[in-house]
């Protein structure tokens, strides 16, 4: 009897999650990413257990869902990706506008500073427009 091998590029599936409801948006979108990136994530094998990406993780996303319930109407959903110890985070709204239009800046703002996180903390980002809305994507690099 031959034993099975299995191929070594096997990704893992994409997971689509509704975030229509926004009392329960963020909830799902957090549960959902650490249900995902658990699954199928790499064995940690250092000394570092990944607290904080994961608190980075948590801020990239919450900033990523809370915008689109903001600033946006219409289709709202988060889409997981994960390949080659990255994670794509997608997230669809009914808003054509981009999320990262040049602000002008106010002395006294009180909001607004999310983009700079974002983007200190994911290895890269795009928008797509689409005849719907827009799909904002994120790569956030994982812990091995």
């Amino acid at each position: 009897m031959t034993q099975l091998e299995l191929p070594t590029d096997v990704r893992p599936p994409s997971v689509t999650v509704d975030l229509t409801c926004r009392q329960e948006a963020l909830c799902r979108a957090w549960e959902a990413v650490c249900g995902y990136v658990e699954a199928y994530r790499a064995p940690d094998h250092g000394e570092d257990s990944g607290k904080d990406r994961d608190v980075d993780l948590l801020m990239v996303v919450f900033e990523l869902v809370m915008n689109a319930h903001r600033y946006t109407e219409g289709p709202r959903e988060m889409r997981l990706e994960m390949s080659d110890g990255k994670l794509f985070i997608e997230v669809c709204d009914g808003g054509w506008s981009s999320p990262w239009s040049p602000r002008i800046e106010e002395r006294d703002a009180t909001g607004g500073f999310g983009l700079g996180a974002v983007l200190s903390m994911v290895d890269g980002w795009s928008v797509v427009c689409t005849s719907w809305g827009k799909k904002l994507q994120v790569v956030v690099p994982l812990p091995h």
